[in-house]
């Protein structure tokens, strides 16, 4: 099992692999589960709504696609993931950066992300 990160997730499913590195993309095409956490279904929604991605679809609509087509697993934020992520909080300061990775610890996944603060913090395993 891996999880993407909400950028990791936007560029997969959207037709920009080559935004992702070599290392993430194979990671993404040799995992037998590949998931993402539950918040980023709420940082993909906002980004939408804001006009920042253009999702082409309501956000029910496109996570549906996307898990069917991209074969992707939601993964909760259960009470172990927060509290978790509440540990992190002084290391990675972004409540949702917090979520996610606490979701890929918890889950003993690797973390595919670019995102260098998360990378450097080594909290969490990363692919990039």
């Amino acid at each position: 099992m891996i999880v993407l990160d909400t950028h990791v997730l936007v560029w997969w499913t959207s037709g920009l692999p080559s935004q992702l590195s070599t290392a993430a993309r194979r990671s993404i095409v040799d995992s037998d589960v590949v998931a993402f956490s539950a918040v980023s279904a709420w940082e993909v929604g906002i980004l939408g709504s804001r006009g920042r991605i253009d999702l082409h679809l309501d956000i029910h609509d496109w996570l549906r696609e996307v898990m069917e087509v991209h074969s992707l697993a939601a993964v909760p934020v259960t009470l172990d993931v927060a509290i978790r992520a509440s540990e992190l909080h002084d290391i990675l300061r972004d409540p949702i950066d917090c979520l996610i990775a606490a979701t890929a610890l918890t889950h003993d996944a690797p973390l595919v992300t670019k995102d260098d603060r998360i990378r450097r913090s080594g909290v969490v395993a990363t692919i990039w």
